[in-house]
Protein backbone atom coordinates (compact mmCIF):
# COMPACT_ATOMS: atom_id res chain seq x y z
CA UNK A 1 0.00 0.00 0.00
CA UNK A 2 1.18 3.58 -0.69
CA UNK A 3 0.59 7.44 0.72
CA UNK A 4 1.29 9.53 -2.05
CA UNK A 5 -1.47 12.11 -2.19
CA UNK A 6 -2.62 12.07 -6.02
CA UNK A 7 -5.22 15.10 -4.56
CA UNK A 8 -7.24 16.35 -8.01
CA UNK A 9 -6.46 12.94 -10.18
CA UNK A 10 -9.54 11.05 -11.14
CA UNK A 11 -9.55 7.87 -8.66
CA UNK A 12 -9.95 4.46 -9.74
CA UNK A 13 -12.06 3.47 -6.93
CA UNK A 14 -12.98 5.03 -3.48
CA UNK A 15 -14.54 4.09 -0.21
CA UNK A 16 -16.49 5.93 2.27
CA UNK A 17 -15.52 6.77 6.08
CA UNK A 18 -17.66 7.83 8.48
CA UNK A 19 -16.32 9.12 12.26
CA UNK A 20 -18.99 9.22 14.59
CA UNK A 21 -19.13 10.09 18.73
CA UNK A 22 -20.74 13.04 20.53
CA UNK A 23 -19.10 16.53 20.90
CA UNK A 24 -15.67 17.11 21.54
CA UNK A 25 -13.76 13.96 21.15
CA UNK A 26 -11.68 15.21 18.93
CA UNK A 27 -13.34 13.46 15.56
CA UNK A 28 -12.36 16.41 13.59
CA UNK A 29 -8.89 16.38 15.12
CA UNK A 30 -8.25 12.76 13.87
CA UNK A 31 -9.03 13.54 10.45
CA UNK A 32 -7.04 16.44 10.02
CA UNK A 33 -4.05 14.47 11.55
CA UNK A 34 -5.01 11.60 9.19
CA UNK A 35 -5.43 13.81 5.89
CA UNK A 36 -2.91 16.82 6.50
CA UNK A 37 -0.60 15.55 9.10
CA UNK A 38 -2.15 18.75 11.12
CA UNK A 39 -3.43 19.10 15.10
CA UNK A 40 -5.87 22.02 15.62
CA UNK A 41 -6.41 22.69 19.39
CA UNK A 42 -9.95 23.10 20.34
CA UNK A 43 -11.46 23.26 16.66
CA UNK A 44 -15.26 25.06 16.79
CA UNK A 45 -17.60 22.41 16.89
CA UNK A 46 -18.78 20.29 13.43
CA UNK A 47 -22.68 21.38 12.36
CA UNK A 48 -24.16 18.86 10.47
CA UNK A 49 -21.23 17.00 8.54
CA UNK A 50 -18.13 18.00 6.90
CA UNK A 51 -16.14 16.33 4.12
CA UNK A 52 -12.84 15.50 3.33
CA UNK A 53 -10.89 13.79 0.45
CA UNK A 54 -7.40 12.03 0.68
CA UNK A 55 -6.06 10.09 -2.23
CA UNK A 56 -3.46 7.59 -2.04
CA UNK A 57 -2.10 5.16 -3.92
CA UNK A 58 -2.36 1.08 -4.04
CA UNK A 59 -1.17 -1.76 -6.21
CA UNK A 60 -0.54 1.15 -9.10
CA UNK A 61 -4.29 2.43 -8.49
CA UNK A 62 -5.23 5.89 -7.07
CA UNK A 63 -8.30 4.82 -4.35
CA UNK A 64 -9.64 7.87 -3.19
CA UNK A 65 -11.11 8.02 0.68
CA UNK A 66 -14.04 9.89 1.31
CA UNK A 67 -13.90 11.11 4.76
CA UNK A 68 -16.94 12.34 6.86
CA UNK A 69 -17.07 13.82 9.91
CA UNK A 70 -20.49 14.08 11.69
CA UNK A 71 -21.77 16.91 14.50
CA UNK A 72 -21.79 15.32 17.90
CA UNK A 73 -24.63 17.64 19.01
CA UNK A 74 -27.85 16.31 20.00
CA UNK A 75 -29.77 19.01 17.43
CA UNK A 76 -27.67 17.44 14.50
CA UNK A 77 -28.39 13.51 15.33
CA UNK A 78 -31.54 12.84 13.39
CA UNK A 79 -29.15 14.22 10.16
CA UNK A 80 -27.16 10.82 11.22
CA UNK A 81 -28.57 8.49 8.68
CA UNK A 82 -27.72 10.13 5.60
CA UNK A 83 -23.77 9.75 6.40
CA UNK A 84 -24.60 6.03 7.54
CA UNK A 85 -25.60 5.34 3.66
CA UNK A 86 -22.66 3.67 2.22
CA UNK A 87 -20.16 4.16 4.71
CA UNK A 88 -18.50 0.24 4.55
CA UNK A 89 -16.34 1.94 7.79
CA UNK A 90 -17.72 3.48 10.65
CA UNK A 91 -15.13 4.37 13.59
CA UNK A 92 -16.91 5.22 16.60
CA UNK A 93 -15.22 7.69 18.78
CA UNK A 94 -14.93 8.11 22.42
CA UNK A 95 -12.61 10.68 24.20
CA UNK A 96 -10.46 8.48 26.89
CA UNK A 97 -11.17 11.31 29.99
CA UNK A 98 -14.84 11.34 29.33
CA UNK A 99 -16.67 8.34 30.38
CA UNK A 100 -19.82 9.62 29.37
CA UNK A 101 -18.76 9.53 25.61
CA UNK A 102 -17.82 6.27 25.64
CA UNK A 103 -21.28 5.44 27.17
CA UNK A 104 -23.08 7.28 24.57
CA UNK A 105 -21.74 4.98 21.50
CA UNK A 106 -23.69 1.93 23.54
CA UNK A 107 -26.46 4.04 23.88
CA UNK A 108 -26.95 6.30 20.85
CA UNK A 109 -24.16 6.04 18.32
CA UNK A 110 -23.97 2.01 17.41
CA UNK A 111 -27.79 1.59 18.08
CA UNK A 112 -28.12 4.43 15.68
CA UNK A 113 -25.51 2.76 12.92
CA UNK A 114 -27.42 -0.49 13.34
CA UNK A 115 -30.77 1.55 12.62
CA UNK A 116 -29.83 3.45 9.66
CA UNK A 117 -26.22 1.94 8.36
CA UNK A 118 -25.27 -0.72 6.25
CA UNK A 119 -25.77 -4.23 6.69
CA UNK A 120 -22.11 -5.14 6.13
CA UNK A 121 -19.43 -2.65 7.53
CA UNK A 122 -15.92 -2.35 9.59
CA UNK A 123 -16.47 -1.10 12.39
CA UNK A 124 -14.00 -0.13 15.08
CA UNK A 125 -14.17 1.47 18.62
CA UNK A 126 -11.82 3.98 18.99
CA UNK A 127 -10.77 6.29 21.76
CA UNK A 128 -8.70 9.50 21.12
CA UNK A 129 -6.69 11.89 23.66
CA UNK A 130 -4.35 8.89 24.46
CA UNK A 131 -1.73 11.30 25.16
CA UNK A 132 -3.79 11.82 28.34
CA UNK A 133 -3.68 8.65 29.53
CA UNK A 134 -2.81 9.69 33.01
CA UNK A 135 -6.64 11.31 33.62
CA UNK A 136 -8.39 8.01 31.80
CA UNK A 137 -11.87 7.83 33.06
CA UNK A 138 -12.44 4.92 30.17
CA UNK A 139 -10.32 1.78 31.10
CA UNK A 140 -8.79 -0.05 27.87
CA UNK A 141 -10.26 -3.22 28.95
CA UNK A 142 -13.81 -1.88 29.88
CA UNK A 143 -13.35 -0.31 25.59
CA UNK A 144 -11.74 -3.25 24.03
CA UNK A 145 -14.44 -5.40 25.78
CA UNK A 146 -17.74 -3.82 24.13
CA UNK A 147 -15.61 -3.11 20.50
CA UNK A 148 -15.63 -7.37 20.64
CA UNK A 149 -19.18 -7.60 21.89
CA UNK A 150 -20.30 -5.34 18.52
CA UNK A 151 -17.62 -6.82 16.45
CA UNK A 152 -15.22 -4.03 15.98
CA UNK A 153 -11.82 -3.26 16.03
CA UNK A 154 -10.15 -1.41 18.86
CA UNK A 155 -7.16 1.05 19.21
CA UNK A 156 -6.22 4.26 21.35
CA UNK A 157 -5.20 7.19 19.42
CA UNK A 158 -3.90 10.64 19.97
CA UNK A 159 -5.14 13.31 17.45
CA UNK A 160 -2.51 15.83 18.84
CA UNK A 161 0.79 13.48 18.89
CA UNK A 162 -0.29 11.07 15.90
CA UNK A 163 -0.06 8.32 17.94
CA UNK A 164 -2.04 5.34 16.16
CA UNK A 165 -3.67 7.35 13.51
CA UNK A 166 -2.41 6.22 10.53
CA UNK A 167 -2.03 2.78 11.95
CA UNK A 168 -5.70 3.19 12.58
CA UNK A 169 -6.94 4.12 8.93
CA UNK A 170 -4.48 1.19 7.42
CA UNK A 171 -5.85 -1.67 9.63
CA UNK A 172 -9.29 -0.97 8.76
CA UNK A 173 -8.93 -0.53 4.94
CA UNK A 174 -6.89 -4.16 5.30
CA UNK A 175 -9.44 -5.89 7.13
CA UNK A 176 -12.26 -4.29 4.35
CA UNK A 177 -10.32 -5.64 1.72
CA UNK A 178 -10.39 -9.23 3.31
CA UNK A 179 -11.47 -12.23 1.93
CA UNK A 180 -14.07 -12.77 4.38
CA UNK A 181 -15.55 -8.85 4.45
CA UNK A 182 -15.70 -8.54 0.86
CA UNK A 183 -17.60 -11.91 0.11
CA UNK A 184 -20.38 -10.66 2.26
CA UNK A 185 -20.39 -7.03 1.09
CA UNK A 186 -20.36 -8.33 -2.93
CA UNK A 187 -23.42 -10.38 -2.01
CA UNK A 188 -25.20 -7.54 -0.55
CA UNK A 189 -24.19 -5.05 -3.05
CA UNK A 190 -25.05 -7.47 -5.79
CA UNK A 191 -28.73 -7.98 -4.33
CA UNK A 192 -28.55 -3.85 -4.45
CA UNK A 193 -27.21 -3.85 -8.03
CA UNK A 194 -24.28 -1.56 -6.50
CA UNK A 195 -20.93 -1.40 -6.78
CA UNK A 196 -18.25 -0.42 -4.33
CA UNK A 197 -14.81 0.40 -3.35
CA UNK A 198 -11.56 0.96 -0.76
CA UNK A 199 -8.77 2.84 1.27
CA UNK A 200 -5.34 3.81 3.05
CA UNK A 201 -1.84 4.68 3.83
CA UNK A 202 1.38 3.83 6.08
CA UNK A 203 1.34 3.06 9.71
CA UNK A 204 3.23 4.62 12.35
CA UNK A 205 4.93 3.25 15.60
CA UNK A 206 3.34 3.16 18.90
CA UNK A 207 4.72 4.55 21.71
CA UNK A 208 2.56 2.40 24.22
CA UNK A 209 1.09 -1.25 24.75
CA UNK A 210 -2.00 -1.09 22.66
CA UNK A 211 -3.80 -2.12 19.13
CA UNK A 212 -6.26 -3.91 17.07
CA UNK A 213 -8.07 -6.92 18.97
Amino acid sequence: MGDEDNSGIDPDENIKVTLIGCTGVGKTCIIKRYHLNEYIENPPPTCGGSYSIKQITINNKIIQIDLWDTAGQERFRSLGKHFYKDAYIVIFVYDITNKESFEEIKTVWYPNVKEFGEKYSVLAVVGNKWDLYWKEEVKEDEARAYAQEIGAAFMLVSAKDGDNVDILFDTLVKKYLGSPFKEQLNEMKKAKGKTGKLTTRKTRKKKKKSGFC
